[in-house]
């Protein structure tokens, strides 16, 4: 029934409007110099106590609306790649000192007992002495 009383969109305005020739929506002020306020700003305080309880783990993040997560999410991303390069670069050094670290602990304190090659060097003196002397006895 109510799509009877709807006029069709398919002849001329004049038609739709049935003459009028009047705006409906009234002229609006010309706007001063005031900037715009920020978005959000109606609903500033209620985030940053919602911001508040996020930080101090009163709420979890899947707790927020999905647009909210956005904006957390979005922000951690941000984080994270101003922060990569030096985060890789801190890695690779500590890869490093790990590796001298473990090189410099072995050479040090070698646990095994060294490995004896062949004679020591007073057996050899013996068997020197007992060749040039007119050998073994």
């Amino acid at each position: 029934m109510a799509e009877q009383n709807r006029p069709l969109a398919t002849g001329p305005a004049q038609i739709l409007t049935r003459g009028s020739n009047t705006s409906t929506v009234p002229p609006t002020e010309p706007t001063s110099a005031e900037s715009a306020p920020l978005i959000g700003a109606t609903v500033e305080t209620r985030l940053a106590v919602e911001l508040v309880r996020l930080v101090a783990d009163e709420i979890k993040l899947d707790d927020l609306t999905p647009a909210l997560q956005g904006y957390v999410l979005h922000g951690h991303r941000l984080a994270l790649a101003s922060l990569l390069p030096e985060y890789t670069r801190l890695e690779a050094a500590l890869d490093q000192a790990t590796a001298d670290r473990d090189r410099y602990y072995a050479a040090a304190f070698n646990p095994r007992s060294p490995i004896k090659i062949g004679p020591s060097y007073a057996e050899l003196e013996i068997t020197r002495a007992e060749i040039y002397s007119g050998g073994a006895k």
